[in-house]
């Protein structure tokens, strides 16, 4: 069943308090259980924004530079497609290091660096007992990848992960499931559906 996610409207700063909150799922692939992981998406007219909290503290951060391989920390994931095709995968860890490139899959991808596209950003913070990654997707962003800009009414493809390749425990958790024998986070034929309202 596919997962539906709504993102309202926030004129200035984000305002979580209103937003509608989703939470993230073992996968069935993963070795251990991962934290608990909410997952919430608010929108401006020049952004999209996008919330992850874990609730416990990140196990491993060693990734400090941007297009790293964060996942091999702890890590909390935002990949946003328009056409269900071609997908931006945003990647983060608790350091605020974030890998972000676009493409169709896993093999073929391009990092935004090297298109001169505008890189989302990636704030890390303190979040209770753990730790979030919020990411704000500039509407040029958007616009250049996708054709789109942020309004009321927009639907788009979208799956939120957890991971951590080499923490003490690894695991993966993911919003809308994926339907695969072995780990494996591009795939958007399992993303779910994010609602602009």
């Amino acid at each position: 069943m596919t997962k539906q996610l709504h993102a309202f409207h926030s004129d200035f700063a984000a305002n979580w308090e209103h937003a509608e909150t989703q939470y993230l799922s073992p996968c069935r692939w993963s070795p251990n259980t991962p934290p608990h992981v909410s997952v919430q998406a608010l929108w401006r007219d020049d952004a999209l924004i996008f919330r992850l909290c874990s609730d416990t503290p990140p196990s491993r951060a060693v990734n400090t530079a941007q297009d790293s391989p964060v996942w091999e920390d702890s890590c909390l994931e935002c990949f946003l497609s328009a056409d269900g095709q071609h997908y931006l995968n945003l990647e983060g860890n608790a350091n605020a290091a974030m890998l972000a490139a676009f493409g169709p899959d896993r093999n073929n991808r391009q990092r935004l660096a090297d298109m001169g596209i505008p890189r989302p950003r990636l704030q890390a913070a303190a979040c209770g007992t753990g730790w979030e990654a919020v990411y704000t997707v500039p509407a040029e962003t958007l616009h250049l990848l996708f054709d789109v800009c942020p309004a009321a009414g927009l639907e788009l493809w979208a799956n939120f992960y957890v991971c951590g390749d080499r923490t003490p425990s690894p695991c993966y958790g993911a919003w809308n499931d994926v339907q695969t024998e072995t780990p494996d986070f591009h795939r958007p034929e399992f993303f779910g559906r994010l609602i602009l309202k």
